[in-house]
């Protein structure tokens, strides 16, 4: 495994229709030093059968492409504040090749509802704002909003690797298609779009001020998004 670039598109997300965490109050074992698997699911919501599959879609995936993708959850970030969580992992773990960037980390913390996916340049094109962004709201959410982690996770990687797979114009062998939740229902009250526009104008506001002072030179963008009828926004800075 190889280093990572600083240099990464980055996409967050809180999600508010997360249900309770009910009594998994034991503190998340810490991240290895190195990824033993490509899923390290130290919260263990991920079922057997669908940690055995991605993590061998994702080998392949690999081997066939050289792109590196890892999905990592952990129950609790602790107070720690999941854009640095994430950015710290992805550079301790080195993911992807160093000459190409194209490493990406797909994180889930349970307990603080969130989620966080982070890409490398190497794969911007690939998987670009839009699209990433599709995945959490279309996928992620809905199954998530459920309780149901296993097919949100898997959706969601799955929807990853196909992406990856083909614009490098190869299969993955038995990977199935992932499956989206069908057409959100969609409100047509005013008074909720207008609450939507001014959060997420709140939210971009309080980023782009927040990375403006943050002295850090390396670009970033991301994506925070609401679940169920919250809203969501959009905040890019570099």
């Amino acid at each position: 495994m190889t280093h990572t670039s600083p240099h990464s598109v980055v996409f967050a997300a809180i999600l508010f229709l997360f249900p309770a965490a009910g009594d998994l109050s034991a503190a998340t074992p810490q991240p290895p030093s190195m990824p033993p698997t490509y899923v390290v699911d130290l919260a263990g919501i991920v079922r057997d059968d669908v940690e055995t599959g991605l993590n061998g879609y994702l080998q392949e995936l690999e081997q066939k492409t050289t792109a590196q993708v890892i999905v990592l959850t952990i129950n609790s970030l602790d107070g720690e504040d999941l854009n640095g969580f994430s950015l710290r992992m992805a550079e301790q773990w080195k993911l992807g090749k160093t000459e190409k960037d194209n490493g990406a980390l797909f994180v889930v913390a349970f307990q603080d509802r969130k989620y966080r996916f982070e890409i490398g340049y190497g794969l911007e094109h690939i998987l670009p704002d839009s699209m990433v962004g599709s995945i959490g709201r279309q996928l992620l959410v809905p199954a998530f909003s459920k309780g149901d982690y296993s097919t949100g996770i898997m959706n969601a990687t799955l929807a990853m690797i196909q992406t990856i797979a083909k614009d490098s114009n190869v299969e993955i062998t038995g990977m199935p298609a992932y499956r989206t939740s069908g057409s959100r229902r969609r409100s047509g009250s005013p008074l909720r779009a207008l609450f939507a526009m001014a959060f997420g104008l709140l939210f971009f506001i309080s980023s782009f001020g927040g990375m403006m002072h943050s002295g850090r030179s390396r670009r970033r963008r991301a994506v925070w998004m609401g679940g169920g009828y919250y809203g969501g926004g959009y905040s890019s800075g570099g």
